[in-house]
């Protein structure tokens, strides 16, 4: 059995390949040290960051994703996907347009324009299947 008094670490021998690599390229070896010492500090960060993730968090995460993999497939439909198009573009063209401030006699009389009504027809038509939707959640 050991003598458990003395606890002086034991040395080992640094092999010579090792050492004359040291000598021939120190400053090799002390950029290597330097980023011994980065990776041992990232290593520990991620070490409490794995510390810190228990089970209630992914099942959270595992629950975000399926959600947001829901979410994709709604929004990669065709449908979908024409009509924000539609919509983005109708964004881009009111942005290029020199819009000015109306008030209710002016609403009524730009009811008269065809683009008008069709946007209308549109955005009531984009009420009604966001209140089959609100009622269907």
């Amino acid at each position: 059995m050991q003598n458990q008094e003395n606890s002086q670490p034991t040395e080992q021998a640094v092999p010579d390949e090792l050492v004359r690599a040291i000598e021939n390229n120190p400053e090799e070896v002390a950029v290597l040290v330097e980023r011994l010492g980065l990776i041992n500090d990232l290593v520990d960060v991620v070490e409490l960051g794995m510390d810190a993730v228990d089970d209630e968090m992914v099942h959270s995460l595992a629950g975000t994703g399926s959600r947001l993999a829901e979410v994709a497939d709604d929004a990669s439909d065709p449908e979908t996907v024409a009509g924000m198009k539609r919509l983005l573009r109708a964004v881009g063209d009111a942005e290029e347009a020199e819009a000015e401030p109306v008030g209710a006699v002016g609403l009524l009389r730009a009811t008269r324009d065809p683009e008008v009504k069709a946007g209308l027809g549109y955005l009531v038509a984009l009420a009604a299947a966001l209140g089959a939707r609100t009622d269907e959640e």
